[in-house]
């Protein structure tokens, strides 16, 4: 095997860049050799000058491929995940990790790793193992099924909070990580575990979560979600849903949380809303009137992280489509609409310019209620409002 010279990344970073944004694998598309089949672990690493690696504890670097093209890692005392792609036979790539950031002990191989990421360019499968190849002859990392055969996913799950305000937790703060059901659409997910950490301290935050193996439904999709309350009232939560468990997804996981709203105390009842399974209403953009006739016919949309897709209607005409969500990026694609004429030349130039507004989305925000959609310069390009009905 062929193997590759590395350049250096930040190891302390919280998202590692990578030159081009991947896309995610059609999914199933390399299910049938096994790569999502387990969680693997490291047994060493043998560089291309003949020296080996070997971790002091295999467990601690661990990698788990889901069948959507998303994975998680495990790297000694950090936590992630990312996405992965594969465009021929034996042929891998891995897009840019999100990482935790706590300083891992001497001797660890964590910023070995991290260094090495983006220039693993095969895999081959041998003797149950699994051996990852960087180009240009730099080395090769060889793993090994980190659980039995048909265990994948059923212990205890591991995570790390963070959050990236430089705000220090008051002694009566309350960390809590909920494990939920995605299966059912269009009804309320349903808690399978939850753990509560009183007086969390600095993050990260670790945490475990302990469930009920024979709850788990492996053709159901399962997710993450946490939050950080003081005196009851919800300061942090979750930028998204991580899902875990089913699909090769692995029990390693890694929250962000934003703060919900301003500073200080956030009274109860007043929290943020979710990005994702949020009904979001149109209601600017700029230099543009926005109308859409009736309430019923009001442009909108929701995310469904169950499936990464969006639906809604831009006044006249429904559309849907996919999203592509990494932290506070976000980017729609495949959206397509009903092609239903407008009567109101208004509502048909608010459908149209929203439509545009989704295809040059690059991030999101929300503060309170209001979520703000803006353009790869930082301009916001649609304002929508949650509705609660």
């Amino acid at each position: 095997m062929r193997h590759a010279r590395i350049m250096v990344y930040q190891a302390t970073a919280l998202f590692l860049s990578g030159s081009a944004q991947l896309a995610a694998q059609v999914p199933g598309r390399l299910g049938a050799v096994g790569l999502s089949a387990t969680p693997w672990q490291l047994v060493r690493f043998e560089g291309g000058d003949g020296r080996v690696t070997t971790p002091n504890d295999r467990s601690k670097y661990t990698i788990s491929f889901g069948t959507d093209g998303q994975l998680s890692v495990r790297l000694d005392c950090n936590r992630g995940n990312g996405n992965w792609t594969s465009n021929g036979a034996n042929q891998i790539s891995f897009g840019p990790l999100a990482l935790t950031r706590a300083q891992c002990p001497r001797g660890s191989m964590h910023d070995m790793i991290v260094r090495h990421w983006p220039y693993v360019r095969t895999y081959t499968m041998r003797n149950g193992h699994l051996f990852l190849a960087l180009q240009a002859d730099a080395g090769i990392y060889e793993f090994e099924p980190m659980n039995g055969p048909g265990s994948a996913g059923v212990g205890p799950i591991h995570g790390w909070a963070t959050y990236r305000e430089r705000i220090t937790l008051p002694r009566n703060a309350v960390f809590e990580a909920v494990l939920v059901d995605l299966a059912r659409p269009n009804t309320q997910d349903e808690i399978i575990a939850r753990v509560r950490n009183e007086q969390p301290g600095n993050t990260p935050i670790p945490f475990v979560i302990a469930f009920d193996p024979s709850r788990i439904i492996q053709n159901r999709r399962y997710a993450v979600r946490g939050s950080i309350y003081v005196d009851n009232a919800l300061w942090f939560m979750s930028d998204q849903s991580v899902q875990v468990l089913t699909a090769g997804r692995g029990n390693d996981v890694n929250l962000s949380l934003r703060r919900v709203s301003g500073t200080g105390t956030i009274p109860p009842g007043s929290s943020s809303p979710l990005l994702e399974s949020t009904t979001w209403k149109l209601i600017s953009m700029p230099n543009s009137v926005v109308r859409t006739g009736t309430p019923e016919r009001e442009a909108n949309f929701v995310l469904r992280a169950s499936d990464q897709t969006v639906s809604g209607t831009g006044g006249c005409n429904n559309f849907s489509g996919s999203y592509n969500l990494n932290g506070d990026r976000i980017s729609f694609t495949r959206v397509m609409s009903t092609m239903r004429a407008c009567a109101d030349p208004v509502a048909n130039n608010t459908e149209q310019l929203f439509l545009r507004a989704l295809s040059r989305t690059y991030r999101w925000r929300i503060t309170g209620q209001g979520l703000d959609l803006l353009d790869s310069a930082g301009s916001v390009v649609a304002h929508l409002e949650a509705v609660y009905r």
